[in-house]
């Protein structure tokens, strides 16, 4: 990894409550609103990225990987998962678990998402494919 592969230490914006459940509860109204309109499981979620959320992804901080890890999530939920968001998600749980931005989260938040990235990782685990160049 170099410095432009490792997350920055940009904490989460902050709401009023539970930045994580907030985050991620935007995230899954906008991936949700796009699925209304007709868009693929796909679609959904990179037009949340690219549109929604295009500068908190360009900054690679901690909205950035909370996005990734509700992308994922969406997309489990749907048996419909992107090799590239898969891909590009372990990458960042590798980063993630080094312990550098764990002071970025509440206690309680923290617990929260590393509950979220167990059911990516294990799902990543059952499907190993995805993972492949």
């Amino acid at each position: 990894m170099d410095k432009y592969d490792v997350l920055q230490r940009i904490p989460l914006f902050e709401y009023k409550g539970d930045e994580y459940l907030e985050t991620k509860e935007y995230n899954f109204r906008n991936f949700n609103q796009y699925l209304q309109e007709g868009c693929t499981v796909w679609q959904c979620v990179n037009a949340t990225f690219y549109y929604a959320l295009e500068d908190d992804m360009n900054a690679n901080g901690m909205e950035k990987f909370v996005a990734m890890i509700c992308g994922m999530l969406f997309q489990i939920e749907h048996n419909d998962v992107e090799p590239d968001l898969a891909y590009g998600t372990n990458w960042d749980i590798k980063d993630f678990e080094t312990g550098n931005y764990d002071d970025l989260f509440t206690e309680t938040d923290l617990k929260l998402l590393k509950a979220d990235i167990k059911i990516v990782k294990d799902y990543l685990s059952k499907h190993p494919e995805l993972l492949e160049d």
